[in-house]
């Protein structure tokens, strides 16, 4: 420090502390003339100017701060301090930042550490008189691995999803926006505004720089959320769907996508913020589009081009869909408030965009509104599904979907996040006090028609409302784009809720599927053994209790002996017909129709389809159907039409297992959508080892209930006691004898 010494040896030192120690003992003295301030501070330049950097630097800057803080805590007139302060003091506090910045390494110990050589260097100037202490540092060695193992987690987390973030293009390879891939085959999530931009297809760049052809799946309009199929002969990058209902404000919050079009390298730009807020509002553009109910506000950088990339926390988990900032008469750039729609808003219509439905939100057909401490109902359609199920004008809303009410802001938030046709539940209060429980599907919220499409060469209309980022550019008018636009205009003019495509469709039932047999499908290997499985269960109705004996082939035969209430009744199924007979009665051959509205029979076919790559006696490979819930989960409600084209229901959930891969396992199933019939949901699925040549396990619903209506009211329920395998005597299980 030869500059340190310098400035010791010349006397300016002594000066210095002279001239702080008159300021500080004396408030009343006349401060000291713009002249005698330039001339101390060119003193010290000419002194450290050699080594002007580091501490010297900074000893600079803290001279002239605290010179300046003195005269403010006497009372001066800081006008009085003339030229230098008035425009000088701004400049001097940024390059203190600024060269405290500059001393900021890899490892954060040391910039701290030069942070304190540099301030204490800085404070010794002051007067003996003045003690001052420099900040401390002294952390421990736990604290210091806490903060690089969380800054390692920041970096990991950013290198994770990067690799699967889209730079979404148009065919002709221009516009901008964003997306994210969330399975490994190419599926990825965006904005419908960023398709509206972009068209029905185009290509997509990764951080890998490549680009890559997609197409449009599924749209929603309403929420703003689109899937795209990625195409390429190579598994993709992914990054998996967070629980978005366990961010709270102040959790970290990154954000990545191509805003501006800067990705020329295709790698996408991050940037990092916190949650400032949670279950926001923002209204739509149009009737009922582009609606972010129970949205995230986040304060990380959400600009034009973010649009339809991933927000993501430290654990590499989507907790949302960036998509809006407030940019409303603040021009186009970001000033700190950005909303992203929320993950597990985003799962409740993945299956319905995976359907190739353009997708409607949900509505009661009902308006609640705050009254003296109360959400009521205002305003119903008498005539609507929920007037019929109970709801009247002025009950009491309670509860939705499992949530207590306590504003009718809250009612809406909520609402937005379910797709139409979704199974919802709500609690009322009539004006008697009574308590009323509705489970009814929602009804859909249509959108207008669009207009005929616009001619070559038109004016384009994004239709985004001014708080909508811009993420799409006019592009030359080519054939391509007039073919883009048609469309566009097709999918838009096409009846919600229904599916587009049914070839795509199957292939992503197939997908579902195959991930549902490598889970369960322990009898795909077994089909042509004779080894037959025995399940004992224990039957439970309300105060009755008895036994059920099932017995299931690999072959897919299968046969029920049920005993409760001291009544014996049997159900066989022989590999082509099925069968019912009770105790000293003759057997009696079942239609398929009559079977399928048997719930132990229903039980049944559930494990065997299971087990046996998905086929069961009267269900084989079917078609997602759409979004629905069982057992309180998000659910694919997929189809299976007989040839006389009578349906059969089964709901498989969306899981991760051990790969960290989409997965999926019944849930439940039934002759109709809602199970006015009955139906059997299946919990517990447990894996049993073996040490059997021929099934080395079998993985079987531990406990199985009889349920009826959306609401799943339970009838009884069945609970396995044990499980083995049988090695002989079941030649004749399954044949049907004339005196059973």
């Amino acid at each position: 420090m030869q500059y340190w010494k310098k400035l010791k040896e010349s006397g300016r030192l002594v000066q210095m502390n002279k001239m702080r120690e008159k300021a500080i003992r004396h408030p009343l003295t006349p401060s000291p003339s713009p002249s005698q301030i330039r001339s101390h501070q060119k003193q010290v330049q000419s002194l450290l100017r050699p080594n002007l950097r580091g501490e010297g630097r900074l000893l600079l800057v803290y001279d002239q701060l605290l010179v300046d803080d003195q005269r403010l805590n006497r009372g001066d007139d800081f006008t009085a301090m003339d030229e230098f302060n008035s425009r000088h003091r701004i400049l001097i506090s940024l390059s203190l930042v600024f060269f405290l910045v500059l001393g900021i390494s890899a490892d954060p110990r040391s910039a701290f550490a030069f942070q304190e050589q540099a301030t204490t260097a800085a404070l010794s100037v002051t007067a003996d008189t003045q003690k001052i202490e420099p900040p401390r540092t002294d952390l421990t060695e736990s604290q210091w691995k806490a903060i690089e193992a969380l800054e390692q987690k920041r970096i990991k987390a950013i290198n994770a999803v990067a690799g699967s973030v889209i730079s979404i293009y148009g065919t002709n390879r221009q516009g901008g926006g964003s997306g994210v891939i969330i399975d490994p085959t190419g599926i990825g999530l965006t904005n419908h505004h960023v398709i509206m931009g972009a068209g029905v297809s185009g290509f997509g760049g990764l951080a890998d720089g490549k680009l890559y052809p997609w197409k449009l799946i599924g749209t929603d309009p309403g929420g703003d959320v689109s899937i795209i199929q990625m195409e390429g002969d190579k598994p993709f990058p992914f990054t998996h769907l967070g629980d978005s209902d366990s961010v709270r404000t102040g959790d970290w919050a990154l954000a990545m996508g191509n805003p501006f079009v800067l990705t020329e390298d295709q790698y996408p730009t991050v940037t990092l913020g916190i949650v400032s807020g949670i279950n926001r509002y923002q209204p739509g553009a149009g009737a009922n589009q582009l609606v972010y109910g129970n949205c995230i506000q986040v304060d990380s950088s959400i600009n034009p081009g973010n649009s339809g990339g991933p927000l993501f926390n430290f654990n590499s988990q989507v907790i949302g869909i960036n998509g809006r900032g407030s940019f409303k008469e603040r021009g186009r750039v970001n000033v700190g408030l950005g909303y992203a729609i929320s993950s597990n808003q985003i799962k409740n219509f993945i299956p319905d965009l995976l359907a190739t439905k353009l997708v409607e939100h949900g509505t009661l057909d009902a308006n609640f509104s705050d009254r003296q401490g109360k959400v009521v109902c205002s305003s119903i359609n008498r005539d609507g599904p929920i007037a019929a199920a109970g709801l009247n004008l002025g009950d009491e809303l309670l509860e939705f979907e499992g949530h207590p009410i306590t504003t009718a802001n809250q009612f809406t938030n909520l609402i937005c996040t379910l797709p139409a046709d979704w199974p919802a539940s709500l609690k009322i209060k009539k004006p008697d006090q009574q308590v009323v429980l509705i489970s009814i599907r929602l009804l859909g919220l249509p959108y207008p028609k669009p207009g005929p499409p616009k001619q070559k060469g038109g004016r384009k209309d994004d239709g985004e409302q001014d708080e909508s980022p811009d993420d799409s550019k006019e592009v030359p008018d080519e054939d391509s784009e007039d073919i883009q636009e048609e469309a566009m205009h097709k999918l838009l003019s096409s009846p919600a809720g229904e599916v587009r495509f049914a070839d795509i469709n199957r292939t992503y039932s197939k997908l579902i599927h195959d991930r549902w047999n490598s889970l369960d499908g322990w009898m795909r290997d077994q089909e042509n053994s004779e080894k037959v499985i025995l399940l004992t269960d224990k039957i439970k109705n309300r105060e009755l209790t008895g036994q059920q004996k099932l017995y299931l082939s690999a072959a897919g035969k299968f046969r029920i002996d049920w005993e409760l209430d001291s009544k014996k009744t049997s159900y066989l199924f022989d590999g082509e017909k099925y069968w019912s007979w009770q105790e000293l009665e003759k057997p009696r051959s079942l239609t398929v129709v009559e079977a399928k509205t048997l719930l132990p029979i229903v039980q049944a076919t559930g494990i065997i389809a299971s087990g046996r790559a998905n086929r069961s006696p009267f269900w084989k490979l079917g078609t997602i159907d759409g979004s629905d819930k069982a057992d309180g989960k998000v659910a694919f409600r997929m189809v299976f039409r007989d040839s006389d084209d009578d349906p059969f229901y089964y709901w498989l959930a969306w899981e991760g297992n051990d790969a960290n891969l989409p997965a999926h396992r019944l849930l439940k199933s039934g002759a109709d959508k809602d199970l006015k019939e009955g139906g059997v949901r299946f919990e517990d699925w447990q894996t049993q080892q073996f040490e059997n040549p021929d099934i080395k396990q079998v993985t079987i619903p531990k406990k199985r209930v009889f349920i009826r209506g959306l609401e799943e009211t339970e009838l009884l329920t069945l609970e396995n006691q044990s499980l083995e395998i049988l090695a002989e005597g079941t030649e004749k299980l399954f044949e049907v004898a004339d005196d059973e």
